[in-house]
């Protein structure tokens, strides 16, 4: 019985990390998101994690990344610190 909780407990929780899909186009831009993890606090944090991940998806383009918009909050009770981010690869 505990073997077959446990299993229905980690299943759950894994259903709750969701997978990094990459940028999002929205127009002639595109828009990452994301959460931070239970031992990230800082929205910061998070919002250079996003700058990096935009920055590669930039160069693979051969392009630079031209940032057009940011928006993050600090983790606080019962939420997550949480970032987006709008660019441009020129």
């Amino acid at each position: 019985m505990r073997k077959l909780l446990f299993i229905a407990l980690a299943a759950g929780l894994a259903g709750c990390a969701a997978p990094n899909t990459g940028p999002i186009a929205v127009g002639d831009q595109f828009m990452l998101s994301k959460f931070g993890s239970m031992t990230t606090f800082s929205g910061s944090q998070v919002k250079a994690e996003l700058y990096a991940d935009a920055t590669a998806f930039c160069a693979k383009t051969g392009k630079k990344l031209v940032p057009v918009s940011s928006t993050s909050e600090d983790s606080g009770l019962a939420k997550y610190a949480s970032a987006e981010i709008q660019f441009r690869c020129a």
